[in-house]
């Protein structure tokens, strides 16, 4: 009976790893950290001594085990936070490649989640065959203390509820149940997400341009998203490292140094950079569809290449309005590592094969800079070394960082490479480049990735710059003068991207808000915002000021390390 009984108490103590975790990093005060930790306990408690079959009860647990195992990962890759509605998003809108390349990299967050309930699940299957049992009088003990738990639990969030400086929600502050509140909502999110055909279906933009042809030559408009990019690590926005050789010596560029995305997630940036929603209205984006839509409407051929896999979501459904609509990787089995030139293929041929006579907009959606950072680019373009270390840990740092780099410094390749397919095929073009996102690359000792609940200046930072040929400034000089002037701006891209793109093509539609396009002289920074996990719009400090500072002590950091390492990236290949 004895192991029976240290059975129920070691599965009772891993069960509340995540909650002592959460208090911790999350620095909860007093009461609230009191009920985090004493309610969830006495539940646990509870459930657990509900039936004598301990066995069978751990099996029932199974879902609760799930999410222990979940917010301990979480709490461990970000610090702190629990696992929000983006993150259970996150798990179904990512393919397994991107998975097993995360999960691979993560060895001591998953050694501990494994050395915590694989043991735990492996007892309670002995448990059910060896029929252990715990006496009557053990457990009528133990639901007499599972009640007094509970009860000094309840006291300390009505005391954590009345504080008047941080008032204790259970939905935000109490693990499970903010995160089984969190997934509820994720499901409802996931099935409106599924129905967008249908709500959207009737939409239209009613886009027209004002003139039969805006630039008085033959166009050819490209807007590039790419992925995890941060601007901290573009040499063309400041850092110390020539990351960016080629659009730092490319004529017809301006780049923007303060730009800002308002979702640190792929799922939510993405349709946000393409669509008229923005943080204050994303609900919106269930009946709305995408600019490519107003580009066709206004009478211009589309065509949309992404060098990510389908996932479901909105981008899947905004591709799919083009002309032409092509996820590349379908055209690859599934273990080939397709790198981002593979879409300039799609583009050439896309543009030669276009009648002449009409104008063009095209979307690529790049695969970037996303983590395992190694993955995306050729050994030649291997410049800043030793790149080669992928695990997710503070230590290897220095190799992420240098990975990471070279994924920018292909990027720039990537960029002027179309530039020159664009400046040749067409009189008057322009390419748009963003990013959906940056990433965290333990800049502090802590913080990895990206889609933490609590975001980073490095997570939102991100490059923005627009290429214009000599043909389209010289017949629109009055957007390429705007865009100089807006250049230190302020600039949310969220909010920003789909008006610029309008304006620069010359549509008008009832959804455009000149305000917001930075082609225009009347542009009005509209203010820094960031979506929660709630798809509510929070107001940010504006931390440029703070980047600017990280810049500059990064530059000074690596100075000396590129002098002895850096060898000069070759402009073309």
């Amino acid at each position: 009976m004895n192991r029976v009984k240290t059975f129920f108490y070691a599965f009772l103590a891993v069960m509340m790893v995540p909650n002592v975790m959460l208090v911790i990093s999350e620095r909860q005060h007093l009461f609230s950290a009191v009920a985090n930790l004493l309610l969830p306990l006495g539940i646990y408690w509870l459930l657990l001594s509900s039936c004598r079959k301990i066995g069978t009860i751990v099996w029932i647990m199974l879902p609760l085990v799930f999410l222990a195992a979940f917010q301990i990962v979480i709490t461990m890759l970000f610090g702190q936070s629990i696992i929000g509605v983006d993150m259970f998003l996150n798990v179904v809108t990512t393919n397994m490649t991107e998975i097993n390349e995360l999960l691979g990299s993560l060895v001591p967050a998953v050694a501990l989640v494994f050395g915590l309930y694989i043991p735990m699940l492996v007892m309670a299957t002995v448990a059910m065959r060896r029929r252990w049992a715990l006496d009557a009088s053990f457990i009528k003990k133990q639901r007499c203390l599972a009640a007094a738990c509970i009860i000094a639990g309840l006291s300390s969030v009505i005391v954590a509820t009345g504080d008047s400086t941080r008032p204790m929600r259970m939905t935000d502050d109490v693990f499970p149940v903010n995160v089984t509140y969190n997934l509820c909502i994720a499901v409802d999110r996931y099935v409106s997400t599924k129905n967008y055909p249908q709500t959207s279906a009737s939409f239209s933009f009613g886009a027209r341009r004002e003139v039969e042809d805006s630039t008085g030559g033959k166009e050819i408009i490209v807007l590039v998203i790419g992925e995890t990019a941060r601007a901290a690590n573009f040499g063309v926005l400041g850092y110390g490292r020539n990351t960016t050789p080629c659009l730092s010596a490319m004529e017809g560029v301006t780049v923007f140094r303060k730009a800002y995305t308002e979702s640190n997630t792929t799922h939510k940036s993405v349709p946000m950079l393409l669509s008229a929603v923005s943080a204050h209205n994303f609900n919106d984006i269930y009946r709305q569809k995408s600019v490519i839509t107003a580009c066709k409407e206004a009478g211009f051929l589309t065509a949309f290449f992404s060098n990510q896999r389908r996932n479901g979501s909105f981008i899947d459904f905004f591709g799919e309005e083009a002309d032409r609509c092509r996820f590349i990787k379908d055209d690859y089995p599934a273990e080939v590592n397709v790198m981002d030139k593979e879409l300039l293929k799609y583009v050439e041929q896309f543009v030669n094969e276009a009648p002449s006579d009409k104008p063009l907009f095209i979307v690529l959606h790049c695969y970037g800079s996303h983590f395992n950072y190694r993955e995306r680019y050729p050994e030649e373009f291997s410049v800043f070394k030793p790149d080669d270390c992928s695990e997710a840990t503070a230590s290897n740092r220095q190799s992420l960082l240098n990975a990471y780099d070279n994924t920018i410094v292909y990027t720039d390749h990537i960029l002027s490479s179309l530039v020159a397919i664009l400046d040749k095929a067409r009189d008057d073009v322009a390419m748009v480049y963003t990013s959906d996102h940056g990433e965290d690359i333990f800049d502090d000792g802590q913080h990895f990735l990206h889609a933490s609940i609590v975001p980073t200046d490095y997570q939102l930072h991100v490059p923005l710059m627009v290429w214009l040929s000599k043909g389209y400034s010289e017949h629109l000089p009055e957007i390429a003068a705007a865009m100089k002037s807006n250049a230190e701006s302020p600039i949310s891209t969220s909010q920003s991207l789909f008006h610029t793109i309008l304006d620069m093509v010359s549509i008008k539609t009832r959804y455009f808000e000149e305000s917001l396009s930075l082609a225009s002289r009347h542009y009005k920074f509209g203010g820094r915002y960031f979506i929660n996990d709630r798809n509510e719009a929070e107001e940010v400090p504006h931390s440029s000021l703070l980047t600017l500072r990280l810049m500059v002590e990064g530059s000074k950091c690596m100075e000396s390390l590129s002098k002895k390492r850096e060898r000069r990236p070759v402009s073309a290949r």
